[in-house]
């Protein structure tokens, strides 16, 4: 069996070994999908599982988001950094648990891969603030979990994507690339893949899927594929984490595309410059 047809047998299969998330993940990923959705209900939600609470607050209360006095509530720390990047980070707290302890570190830059994660997601809320402000908050959790198919790999693939690590090196040639020549498929896809067996709703999925070819994703998704594609560029050029791809894309194209100009692009990078530490900081809250 080829490893493309092992990787959809094994996220698809009813005798998976992938790792399930929370009820309380679960029952955000529902709030994330309703329109209907409240703040007493998140608030609720997120209450009933202490781990969960603690962290959130720990993170509220980081030099990340820096506020001058103590976030103390689960409600006050919504209010302060919004309904949707709540729901983002109890998701990606899921995520980030379900995968921690499988071996991945053997492979990857686990603690490199993670900041990455982190800088990219806060590049690409920077980007959605002034392009998309509606929608800044759940583009901040697609590029948080853009590259989770890495891990992926990495927990049950080692030999075979540690075999495409080193090739992209000796190459100097995009990661995703080299996964689509060596395993059949990139971690883009595979994320994709990943978030459907985890029922994440389409705003989620699409971005992440296509974040390396974002002019095919789904006309809907596309503006915040378009978001993450140019986020992670960024982030690469700003130094932040290591993501395992020894080679920098400029995206001037993308940028273009967006409406960006090259005067707030340079107000992203300054962002992600000033917030090195913090996002370090933010790691440790969340992880």
């Amino acid at each position: 069996m080829e490893i493309l047809d092992q990787i959809t047998d094994l996220i698809r299969s009813k005798r998976t070994q992938i790792p399930t998330l929370s009820v309380i993940v679960q029952k955000v990923i529902n709030l994330a999908c309703s329109d209907d959705s409240t703040v007493p209900e998140l608030v609720s939600v997120i209450s009933s599982d202490q781990a969960i609470s603690n962290k959130l607050l720990r993170l509220a209360n980081s030099a990340y988001f820096g506020f001058s006095t103590k976030v103390d509530s689960i409600h006050r720390a919504i209010s302060l950094i919004g309904f949707n990047e709540i729901l983002g980070l109890v998701v990606g707290m899921g995520v980030f648990s379900a995968f921690k302890g499988k071996g991945a570190k053997e492979v990857l830059d686990m603690r490199g891969l993670w900041v990455h994660s982190i800088g990219c997601a806060t590049a690409a809320r920077e980007i959605a603030k002034k392009i998309l402000p509606g929608e800044s908050e759940l583009i901040f959790l697609n590029g948080l979990l853009h590259d989770m198919g890495k891990v992926f790999f990495a927990v049950y693939f080692p030999d075979e994507y540690g075999a495409v690590l080193r090739s992209t090196q000796e190459a100097q040639t995009p990661l995703f690339r080299q996964e689509k020549e060596m395993m059949g498929i990139s971690h883009a896809r595979v994320a994709g893949l990943l978030m459907t067996y985890w029922r994440f709703p389409d705003n989620l999925i699409m971005p992440c899927r296509f974040h390396h070819l974002s002019k095919n994703c789904p006309h809907d998704y596309q503006q915040a594929a378009l978001i993450v594609e140019l986020a992670d560029s960024l982030c690469h050029k700003a130094e932040i984490g290591i993501s395992g791809n020894p080679v920098i894309v400029t995206k001037e194209s993308i940028r273009r595309e967006l409406g960006l100009s090259s005067n707030a692009q340079k107000d992203v990078m300054h962002i992600l410059g000033e917030q090195k530490g913090e996002i370090e900081d933010f790691l440790d809250s969340l992880y």
